[in-house]
């Protein structure tokens, strides 16, 4: 019969060497080590890829707006009749000449007045080297 404590010795056959126990915080850094290293690799396989599907999408959500903006303009362009045209346009140079009469007429307002001195004023002449020094 055997006995209890030999069960839990590891065994050890001919000519090979015992295995020797590593301490828990050494697996764990080997083991944090690895999975640092696997995502690493990880990361770089996918990188490529991944910048390559957002800058499609960038590319296609670009050239949609785009195309979209332009289509619209060109197609309310040819919608609308000469004479709404024409009348937007000479609203827009009304508009613009009425503002820029409007802001000439703000500044002269608001410009500081030059005046010249009053005789009211009384001019104080100090001398650098005081008397009687």
């Amino acid at each position: 019969m055997e006995h209890p404590e030999s069960q839990n010795e590891p065994q050890v056959e001919a000519g090979q060497e015992p295995e020797v126990e590593k301490r828990h915080f050494e697996s764990f850094a080997d083991a944090f080590r690895s999975a640092t290293d696997d995502a690493t690799n990880k990361a770089k396989e996918a990188a490529p890829k991944m910048k390559s599907a957002v800058a499609e999408a960038v590319y296609d959500v670009v050239y949609g707006g785009s195309f979209g903006a332009v289509f619209l303009g060109a197609f309310v362009g040819e919608l609308v009749p000469k004479a709404v045209k024409e009348g937007v346009s000479k609203g827009a140079k009304a508009g613009r000449e009425t503002a820029r009469k409007t802001r000439d007429m703000v500044r002269e307002a608001v410009a500081p007045k030059t005046t010249e001195p009053s005789a009211e004023e009384v001019v104080i002449d100090i001398d650098g080297e005081p008397a009687g020094a």
